[in-house]
C-alpha cells in the first residue's frame, strides 16, 4: 500500500464550505443599504453603486463643514438651507474637506444596485467591504468574473467533459444559472448574456475568452443602460477541463434549485436546505495529463517511473473508475504531481 507520507504529498482540493463568507468590496460613493446583523435573501439590495462617478468640489464659503462619508441625494442640501445651501448636481458621498475649505465629493447621476446572491446575514461592514455569511453550503471555484448573481440551476450538458455550444442556449434559459461542462467559448457567453442568463458554471475557460468577457462587461458598465448581473464561475482552471467529479455530483443533485454565484471569493452557493455530498476519503482525481478528469483510488506506490521526454517522476498505482461498460477498475501508474485528493 502507498505510504501515508506519499499520500500526504498529493494536494487536496478545497472542501465544501458550511457557512461561506461573501465579500462585497466598497469604494468611494458606494452606499451600503444594510447593516450588520440584517438578514438577507437572494435579490436583497446590499450596496448602491454609482455609475460614471466624478470627483467634484465646492467651496464652503463660511458654511459648516460636512463629515467625510456623508451620503446625499441629487440636489438635496448638504449643509445650510435655502439659496445658500451647499448642493451637488447628482447623488454621492463626501470624500474630504481641504484646508482651504473646499468640499470634495464623488457624485453620479446614475446608480446600480448589487444584490445578495444567497440567504444569510450581514456579518460585518466597514469602509472597505461588506461581508455576508451564507446560511447554506458552498463549493469553492478557481476563477470568477462578473457580479454576484443568482437563479435556478440548469444542467445544460449531459456529461462533465462535454462543451456547451452557443446554439444550445436560448430564451428558455433566461434568468437561470447554466452548468456548461468542460468549456464555453466567448460566443456562448455573449449569447447567454443576450438571452438573459444570470450565470455560467464551467470546468475550464480559455484565457482569451475570459479577457474578452471582462472587457464586454466593462463596456456594458460604461453604457447608459445597466444590464442584469452576470457571473462566470470556473471550477477547475484555464483550458478545457471537465467539471470535477465531486462538484458535478453536487450540482446535478441540486438541479432546478436556486443557487447563487459569488465573485469574491469564487463560490457556488446553495440554499439552506441543500445537501452537498461529501467526497469519500481516499479518493483521488487526475488533474493533469491524458487522463484528466478520471477518478479512482490509490492502491499502492509505483516508485520512480520514466515518463515523457525521459523525465523520472514519483508515481502511484491508481485503480481508475470505469467510464464505459461495467467491469473491473483500470490500474494505471499516475505521477503524484498529476493527482489531487478530494477535500
Amino acid at each position: 500500500m502507498i505510504a501515508a507520507a506519499d499520500l500526504a504529498r498529493v494536494p487536496c482540493r478545497p472542501a465544501p464550505l458550511a457557512e461561506p463568507r461573501i465579500r462585497i468590496g466598497l469604494g468611494p460613493g458606494d452606499e451600503p443599504l444594510v447593516a450588520p446583523g440584517d438578514a438577507v435573501a437572494p435579490g436583497t439590495p446590499l450596496v448602491r453603486r454609482p455609475r460614471h462617478p466624478q470627483v467634484v468640489g465646492q467651496a464652503l464659503r463660511g458654511r459648516a463643514a460636512p463629515r467625510a462619508g456623508t451620503h446625499f441625494a441629487d440636489g438635496a442640501p448638504l449643509v445650510g438651507d435655502g439659496r445658500r445651501a451647499l448642493r451637488f448636481d447628482g447623488a454621492g458621498e463626501v470624500l474630504y474637506v481641504t484646508p482651504a475649505g473646499t468640499v470634495r465629493a464623488v457624485v453620479a447621476r446614475h446608480h446600480g444596485v448589487i444584490v445578495s446572491p444567497v440567504n444569510g446575514a450581514v456579518e460585518s461592514l466597514d469602509a472597505c467591504a461588506l461581508v455576508v455569511r451564507g446560511a447554506g453550503p458552498a463549493i469553492p471555484a478557481a476563477l470568477a468574473v462578473g457580479a454576484p448573481s443568482h437563479g435556478p440551476l440548469v444542467i445544460a450538458v449531459e456529461r462533465p467533459e462535454a462543451e456547451l455550444h452557443a446554439t444550445q442556449i436560448d430564451v428558455r434559459h433566461a434568468g437561470a444559472v447554466l452548468v456548461a461542462g468542460s468549456r464555453i467559448d466567448i460566443e456562448g457567453l455573449t449569447r447567454a448574456r443576450a438571452m438573459g442568463v444570470r450565470g455560467v458554471i464551467t470546468g475550464g475557460v480559455i484565457g482569451g475568452d475570459m479577457l474578452a468577457l471582462r472587457a464586454s462587461l466593462d463596456r456594458q458598465e460604461a453604457s447608459l443602460q445597466a444590464s442584469p448581473p452576470f457571473a462566470l464561475l470556473v471550477l477547475d482552471g484555464y483550458g478545457k477541463r471537465p467539471v470535477p467529479a465531486a462538484a458535478w455530483e453536487a450540482l446535478t443533485a441540486c438541479g432546478g434549485e436556486a443557487v447563487g454565484l459569488s465573485i469574491t471569493p469564487p463560490l457556488v452557493l446553495f440554499g439552506p436546505a441543500a445537501a452537498v455530498p461529501r467526497a469519500e476519503p481516499g479518493r483521488v482525481r487526475v488533474a493533469a495529463g491524458p487522463l484528466l478528469g478520471r477518478t479512482g483510488r490509490i492502491v499502492g506506490s509505483s516508485g520512480l517511473r520514466r515518463r515523457a521526454a525521459g523525465v523520472y517522476q514519483e508515481c502511484a498505482r491508481v485503480a481508475l473508475d470505469p467510464i464505459a461498460l461495467p467491469g473491473g477498475a483500470e490500474l494505471v501508474d499516475v505521477p503524484l504531481a498529476d493527482l489531487e485528493r478530494d477535500g
